[in-house]
């Protein structure tokens, strides 16, 4: 289903008031729903609007009765109110739905109502790359529909297919095995969780010293608050243009300071708009240096910078080759 969406404040177009795009795309995506048209209007230019498709309209709790109110004539006569905050009038196979600036976006997910039966994450593919996949896929698995979100050298794929069931069945083992090298959960959980999770399960404590990624690292690890449990020092270190063996004596020293089971450090320079990064990931016997390029806006290249170390983090934690 396809969905226009309007926002009416004063305060949102200020900057005021944040409202959380990146979370609303990630809703539409879990629910296999299309965002056709996206806007940010004055309040007052509400009054001009014109119901024509379904469309949801958010804006400050205090003022949805009045544009309510301005509009109802043409909103239809069914009308369910969700939770004491939502209301959706329908008409025909069109929905029109009004909620504050102030609710959970998560209420949305009531009302577009068609959660993915399954979902992976990868790493290292294009959204182009996973849609040529997918494609492909069509021919093998019946009435396949998807969305997939492409994040700094991450995808997130929401799916679903004819003959679903709770249980795992042939289609969900083609679709997995077509994106197997580049998977790395098939869940809600992300890099970070899976990081945590891993640590917590095998006992272990880990440093970090950033460099070039400026504390991009430990401030997506620290979202979940309980990893400051097994973090044994986090710092950021700039020094310039380190090469492999004062790399390889900063994470000694790391290691060796901190007393912990694993050290990641990162280091690299920035020339242009390309970002030459280096990091190592290591326990007290052993030391894996990894390299990397990445060409573009510097924010963007640090943001991939990021999950390309914590990818590769998690990938030599599932090893379980690790000595400690």
């Amino acid at each position: 289903m396809e969905f226009k969406i309007y926002i009416f404040s004063d305060n949102v177009l200020s900057g005021l008031t944040k409202f959380d795009l990146t979370k609303l795309n990630l809703l539409f995506a879990r629910n296999l729903c299309n965002i056709c048209h996206f806007e940010i209007l004055p309040l007052a230019k509400q009054k001009e609007l014109l119901f024509e498709d379904s469309s949801i309209v958010f804006s400050e709790n205090e003022n949805l009765d009045n544009i309510i109110i301005d509009h109802y004539s043409s909103l239809g006569s069914e009308k369910d109110i969700i939770a004491q905050q939502v209301v959706v009038f329908k008409k025909q196979e069109q929905k029109i739905v009004f909620i504050p600036l102030e609710s959970d976006l998560s209420i949305l997910s009531q009302i577009l109502g068609n959660d993915a039966v399954c979902q992976f994450h990868l790493f290292g593919l294009n959204k182009n790359s996973v849609i040529q996949k997918l494609e492909q896929l069509k021919s093998e698995v019946a009435d396949l529909k998807y969305k997939v979100i492409e994040n700094n050298i991450l995808c997130d794929v929401y799916l679903s297919y004819h003959g679903q069931g709770d249980m795992i069945d042939d289609n969900q083992v083609k679709i997995a095995t077509a994106f197997k090298s580049y998977m790395f959960s098939e869940n809600e959980l992300n890099l970070e969780k899976i990081i945590y999770q891993l640590l917590k399960m095998k006992n272990l404590s880990m440093s970090i010293c950033e460099n070039v990624t400026k504390g991009k690292i430990i401030s997506s690890l620290l979202e979940n608050a309980d990893f400051s449990d097994i973090l044994k020092l986090a710092q950021i270190k700039f020094f310039e243009n380190a090469d492999n063996e004062e790399l390889h004596k900063e994470t000694e020293n790391i290691l060796q300071s901190s007393n912990c089971d694993l050290a990641v450090v990162t280091s690299g320079s920035i020339e242009g708009d390309s970002l030459h990064f280096v990091f190592t990931i290591a326990d007290k016997k052993e030391i894996h240096f990894y390299k990397c390029n990445f060409t573009g806006k510097l924010d963007q290249s640090i943001e991939m910078a990021k999950n390309t170390c914590l990818y590769h983090l998690v990938k030599k934690l599932r090893q379980n080759d690790f000595a400690f």
